[in-house]
């Protein structure tokens, strides 16, 4: 192994290839919780649209459906984002933002009724 400066110079590139890589990930996982932070953004408006006093009237369902349908592709985007920059299994992200639709429809759902 050589020490001097032809030594930096050969491996500066790599080097700087690792360090743009990374600087690429943080950005993506940065974006991707944005991604879930808005999907969270849309589902608490769904919700404010649930227990507003004419939540029953149809211009008002036609908002918090396509609130919830916001609030799940952002979710699912974000999950996915994680999900490939950690090297998971698609199924994973896939099952979570199945999971968030779900739930977040049946918490709706329960406000209307109630």
């Amino acid at each position: 192994m050589t020490t001097g400066p032809e030594s930096a110079t050969r491996e500066s590139p790599r080097a700087l290839r690792v360090v743009r890589a990374a600087q690429l990930r943080a950005r993506a996982t940065r974006r991707a919780i944005g991604q879930i932070t808005l999907g969270s953004v849309f589902l608490v408006g769904a919700l404010a649209y649930a227990r507003a006093p004419d939540r029953a009237e149809s211009r008002n369902v036609l908002w918090m459906t396509g609130l919830l349908v916001l609030s799940m592709l952002d979710v699912g985007v974000g999950l996915r984002t994680l999900a490939r920059l950690r090297r998971r299994s698609a199924r994973l992200w896939i099952a979570a933002t199945a999971a968030w639709g779900v739930l977040s429809t049946l918490v709706v759902g329960f406000l209307l009724r109630g």
